[in-house]
């Protein structure tokens, strides 16, 4: 009789067990299946800055070693992940001159010389610090697949490299704030591992769930050498001609 009792009680316990443990473990095993992928917090960083389709106003402003400083200004449209065009308003010298980012390729337009270039990724834009691939694709998930993700507690920390065929940096690690996917920083390295500049987002606004302004400073180390970029007078566009992405066409935007 006594072995049926403790055989009995020792059933009763491991149903208990089975029921109460089950939904714990079930819990535990959708939180972990919730955590979103590294291109997926990618995705999401992108998809909070520039919008898809939209006309923009761009500041940039370098300051040398000695203290002097140029401003470059333009007008921009960007139509999708691909489509990036880029007016220069100043310096006055080569105002109209035009740039495009069509798919992969780059292209400039220069009023000085009037001629249609093709410009590699990593050339120097306009004498700042930045290059061409920086500020005519905006959005990392197009041309980088995240090889690296750490989870700091309120930050992710993701390593980039650039996907297959597309031109790009050796490796850039970006860290994103947790509750918002919105950039904190940005640091770009050579394919030799050294580090070439950083990029801090010093501002990000919005009104209405739109992006109104966003201001980046990208510092070379080592250097006393900075270039601030603010994208001003953001607004949402879904009719901008196909033909301001034809290579051909683009004199004729600068009032050419």
């Amino acid at each position: 009789m006594i072995r049926i009792r403790l055989l009995s009680c020792s059933c009763v316990l491991l149903v208990f067990l089975l029921v109460f443990s089950f939904p714990a473990a079930l819990l535990a095993q959708e939180a972990v299946s919730a955590a979103p992928t590294g291109d997926e917090i990618l995705k999401k960083s992108d998809d909070r800055l520039i919008p898809e389709q939209c006309t923009y106003a761009l500041l940039m402003e370098t300051i040398k070693s000695k203290g002097k400083s140029k401003v470059n200004a333009f007008m921009g449209y960007k139509k999708g992940s691909n489509r990036n065009v880029l007016i220069v308003k100043k310096p006055k010298r080569v105002a109209g001159s035009v740039h495009l980012k069509k798919d992969d390729v780059i292209w400039s337009y220069y009023t000085t010389n009037h001629r249609l270039t093709k410009v590699a990724y990593q050339a120097v834009f306009m004498g700042t610090l930045l290059n061409y691939g920086d500020i005519l694709a905006t959005e990392l998930s197009t041309d980088y697949n995240v090889v690296g993700v750490e989870d700091t507690g309120g930050k992710y920390t993701l390593t980039l490299t650039p996907k297959k065929e597309k031109g790009g940096y050796g490796k850039i690690t970006l860290i994103v704030d947790k509750k918002t996917f919105l950039p904190e920083k940005r640091s770009y390295y050579a394919v030799s591992g050294v580090l070439m500049k950083e990029c801090v987002f010093t501002s990000i606004k919005y009104k209405k769930g739109k992006l109104v302004f966003m201001e980046m400073d990208f510092l070379e180390p080592m250097k006393k050498r900075k270039t601030t970029v603010r994208f001003t007078n953001i607004k949402i566009k879904k009719d901008i001609p196909e033909k301001y992405y034809n290579e051909n066409f683009i004199k004729f935007l600068g009032g050419e």
